[in-house]
């Protein structure tokens, strides 16, 4: 019987596993738009509570803590390797804010995206 508590077990973290990455790949390819979590959950068709309390344990960020991170390192690539514009990047990164973008690189990086950009 243990065997088989154990087998579930492993079955339900393989799929936990195989749900946070097929999220992570979504966000990979999607970051620029306007991804929520709802949109992912129901994308890998499981309760959006379910999927940010897995995502969080496998992950150890929450979903927006993640998709935040992902679209500041980006931001960080083209600041670093192109001479698009604050407001072009904002955009193709996924925010459509540029003062929001700006606050929350400065959050996340302790610089904003000018001083970012002058520094390198």
């Amino acid at each position: 019987m243990t065997g088989a508590c154990r087998n579930v077990a492993t079955k339900r973290e393989e799929k936990s596993s195989n749900v946070v990455e097929e999220a992570k790949e979504y966000i990979a390819g999607h970051y620029n738009k306007d991804v929520s979590l709802d949109d992912i959950s129901r994308r890998v068709n499981i309760s959006p509570y379910y999927f940010s309390k897995i995502f969080k344990e496998e992950t150890g960020q929450n979903f927006i803590e993640y998709l935040t991170n992902v679209r500041i390192d980006k931001a960080k690539e083209l600041l670093k390797d192109t001479n698009y514009t604050m407001k072009e990047i904002c955009v193709m990164v996924g925010y459509q804010d540029p003062n929001y973008f700006s606050r929350s690189f400065k959050k996340n990086v302790g610089v904003t995206p000018t001083e970012y950009k002058e520094g390198i």
